[in-house]
C-alpha cells in the first residue's frame, strides 16, 4: 500500500516538474525577449533556463520509474 502510494507521488511531482521545465524553457525563449532583447533592458529571468532542463529531465526520469513500478 505505501509502495502505490510512493509511486503515485513520484508521478505527480515528475509532472509538476515536467510542466515548470517547460514554463521555464519557454519564459527564457519567448518572441519578447527574441524581438527587442537588444533594444531594451529586460527584467532578470528569476530562473536560468539550466534550472528549467535539469527540472524538465528530473520530471521526465520520475515519470518513467513511476511507469516501471507500476
Amino acid at each position: 500500500m505505501l509502495r502505490e502510494f510512493l509511486i503515485s507521488v513520484a508521478s505527480v511531482v515528475g509532472v509538476m516538474l515536467i510542466a515548470l521545465g517547460i514554463i521555464a524553457l519557454a519564459y527564457y525563449v519567448s518572441p519578447e525577449r527574441l524581438m527587442i532583447g537588444a533594444l531594451v533592458p529586460h527584467k532578470p529571468n528569476p530562473m536560468p533556463p539550466i534550472l528549467g532542463g535539469i527540472a524538465l529531465v528530473i520530471g521526465i526520469a520520475l515519470v518513467c520509474v513511476a511507469r516501471t513500478r507500476d
